[in-house]
């Protein structure tokens, strides 16, 4: 590596890094930034890679080639909204120079937080880009990464150049036996005789950051739960090494919110999509309880929901189980959302935990100066 990249790489994991992210607010996880004298803060939760590779197989394995479409539309509408919502900046607001300096910076980024190296080429003329990760997230441990690696790339790189017709392929993974995984964006005629191999989606949503998401993402006291992720980590309950975030051995990572609504928004369109998204939850759900080997099963699902940015679950009934989330992250996808990842991981944990199968398939949310989810069984 560079001393160029050795030198930005460890100012942006030792300082950048930790001033971006509030981790130390029960309920919630907020990454924040300032740029041209505007403040923007973006709501995230940290994600279990295990939970997306299974999502991944099972989708891929029912589904084939119509799968990995969903998945990779699903990533790249969030990597473009996800931009949008940053304010990147873009070919038609600056110049090629400023261009290149921020996406040497965000690389940079990248690298420390989702993997453990990461290089790239970008011809803004042309409008391709290649990336290239050791270690990234997901994709080393099933070959595919159709999600966060080659949806979530290009979605990324479509908005800087403002085409959304610029798609993505990974070409090289580690969970194919390569030695790293290699994303290359271009146009999709530059790509010749693969051209019928990738995957095209180019209805992406844009959104930026309003005073409506600000207000019902906003940092509140809660009231039954005292347990942040700097908590957890003080604890050791989670593990923090080179940027990456474990339980039990199990990494997790950094994601802003709309990834779940946008996830399950593909997967429902795909017959019978929504029970096998639910059952796949519900399958990771009691892989997690047993992990934890947990008593106290109320307590857990409060203190770790909590820490890990899905704001303050309380269980107000308990046979049967009614849990009432308080502050659950707000998207402009909220009203129409099903919530089955969430309901699907707590039926999965509260089955495992109380011996019997609980399926929270009935839900109300209520906003008011945030975002209240109530789920219980039928």
């Amino acid at each position: 590596m560079q001393t160029k990249d050795r030198v930005v790489r460890w100012f942006i994991k030792n300082i950048i890094v930790p001033k971006r992210e509030i981790i130390d607010k029960p309920g919630f996880i907020i990454t924040t930034f300032t740029e041209h004298d505007t403040t923007t803060f973006l709501r995230e939760i940290f994600l279990p890679e295990k939970l997306f590779e299974m999502i991944e197989n099972k989708i891929v394995e029912k589904y084939g080639n119509q799968g990995k479409q969903v998945l990779y539309s699903a990533g790249k509408k969030f990597g473009y909204l996800y931009s949008s919502m940053s304010n990147f900046p873009t070919v038609n607001n600056h110049s090629q120079k400023d261009l290149e300096e921020f996406l040497y910076g965000l690389v940079r980024y990248m690298e420390v937080t989702f993997s453990k190296q990461a290089t790239h080429e970008a011809n803004f003329d042309e409008k391709t880009f290649s990336i290239s990760f050791k270690d990234y997230v997901i994709c080393p441990h099933n070959g595919h990464g159709y999600i966060m690696t080659d949806g979530g790339s290009v979605g990324i790189w479509s908005y800087l150049v403002q085409d959304k017709k610029v798609e993505g392929i990974q070409t090289e993974c580690q969970g194919r036996g390569n030695s790293q995984c290699v994303v290359k964006c271009w146009p999709k005629k530059k790509f010749g005789e693969k051209n019928d191999k990738i995957f095209q989606e180019v209805n992406l949503p844009e959104y930026k950051f309003d005073t409506m998401y600000k207000s019902l993402n906003k940092i509140q006291p809660t009231k039954y739960t005292t347990m942040s992720m700097k908590k957890l980590l003080d604890a050791k309950f989670f593990k923090y090494e080179e940027g990456n975030f474990f339980y039990k051995k199990n990494r997790f990572f950094g994601s802003e919110s709309h990834i779940l609504y946008i996830l399950e928004n593909e997967i429902v369109k795909l017959e019978n999509g929504e029970k096998l998204l639910f059952d796949i939850c519900y399958e990771f759900g009691r892989i997690l309880q047993k992990n934890s080997e947990s008593t106290d099963y109320e307590k857990f699902i409060m203190d770790f929901f909590s820490g890990v940015g899905f704001g303050e679950s309380i269980f107000v009934e308990h046979d049967p189980p009614k849990i009432v989330t308080i502050f659950y992250p707000w998207s402009v996808y909220s009203e129409q959302s099903k919530y089955i990842i969430f309901r699907g991981i707590l039926s999965g944990f509260v089955s495992e935990a109380m011996g019997k199968d609980i399926h929270f398939n009935n839900y109300k949310i209520t906003i008011r100066d945030s975002l209240s989810l109530t789920i219980k069984p039928d």
